[in-house]
């Protein structure tokens, strides 16, 4: 967070360095609270005066008011001063308010942490006029998160719930965490969407900014049919594989899902239980050639996959 003055002035003391841990609520730095004092005695000496008023006028109208009853003064008078204490009363009111404000912007010339952490940086120092711009910056102690880059094109969805292992520099062991949030935008310039988790590295290795890979083990929430590599064929920048109907071999487009070197993850296209041909086969093979299925090949079938990374 960076924080600073929450009214100007001069820079009078910073307490602490950076490195330095603060636990919260201790102060951080002040600023010159001279001009605030004078302020706030102003308003206290206006508020003082304006309370008199209102009770010298209190006073004449009640006094009128006994008048009145005897006869002795007119309504019209009365009212007059009944209005006119009206009116001191609420300047007393609004002068209340007045002190009020310059107790608390009196108050706030000393910035205290709100939250335990320690300093990462200094903008100014003593003697600087304290206005907009952050004084210093706090980072919370324990609290780190990990945003993560990823590509659009990633196969598989990262949903909240999905486990990561961070490895991070200076780190021996993977951090172990999960996907506490995700975005729901694009990044029109990287195509990459981003992936929060939380970081708990008791050893404290970690600092905030510095970089790690991460590996998020995401499942699919409805498994897809799961074919060997050997059956998928790319030709032209399409993907399509021979599925055997009535004993031709039959071209059928298809969206491929996660490959490994040794089986491919059908999206579109085919369903669990079709015939694949598959092997050498599989690549030499055209549409709507006459095809025998072999005992020797028990893979060819279409398998329902298991939810898997």
């Amino acid at each position: 967070t960076e924080i600073g003055a929450d009214v100007p002035g001069t820079l009078a003391a910073e307490y602490h360095d950076v490195g330095s841990k603060v636990a919260a609520g201790a102060p951080l730095f002040r600023i010159d609270p001279g001009t605030n004092e004078m302020a706030l005695g102003e308003e206290r000496a206006g508020l003082a005066l304006a309370r008199a008023e209102s009770a010298n006028a209190a006073a004449e109208a009640e006094r009128m008011a006994t008048l009145v009853l005897e006869n002795a003064a007119s309504v019209q008078r009365a009212d007059q001063l009944r209005t006119q204490a009206e009116v001191a009363a609420a300047r007393a009111v609004q002068s209340e308010a007045r002190v009020a404000r310059a107790e608390r912007d009196l108050a706030r010339t000393t910035v205290r942490a709100p939250y335990a952490g320690s300093v990462v940086e200094r903008r100014a120092h003593e003697g600087a006029l304290a206005g907009a711009a952050p004084i210093l910056v706090l980072q919370e102690s324990g609290a780190l998160e990990a945003i993560l880059d990823v590509p659009e094109t990633t196969p598989i969805a990262v949903r909240a719930g999905h486990a990561v292992r961070l490895f991070a520099q200076g780190v021996a062991e993977p951090l172990v965490t999960s996907v506490t949030r995700v975005s729901e935008r694009i990044d029109p310039s990287t195509r990459t969407y981003e992936v929060h988790c939380l970081v708990v590295d008791a050893s404290g290795a970690v600092k905030a900014g510095s970089y790690a890979r991460a590996e998020i083990t995401a499942v699919r929430e409805t498994p897809q049919p799961v074919a060997p590599r050997s059956a998928l064929v790319t030709r032209d920048g399409r993907a399509y594989v021979l599925r055997v109907e009535s004993g031709i071999a039959r071209e059928v487009p298809v969206r491929v899902g996660i490959a490994t070197d040794t089986r491919v993850e059908l999206l579109a296209g085919v369903a669990p239980g079709d015939v694949l041909v598959h092997g050498e086969a599989a690549q030499r093979l055209e549409d709507g050639a006459r095809v025998e299925a072999s005992a020797a090949s028990p893979n060819a079938a279409l398998a329902q996959s298991e939810p898997a990374p």
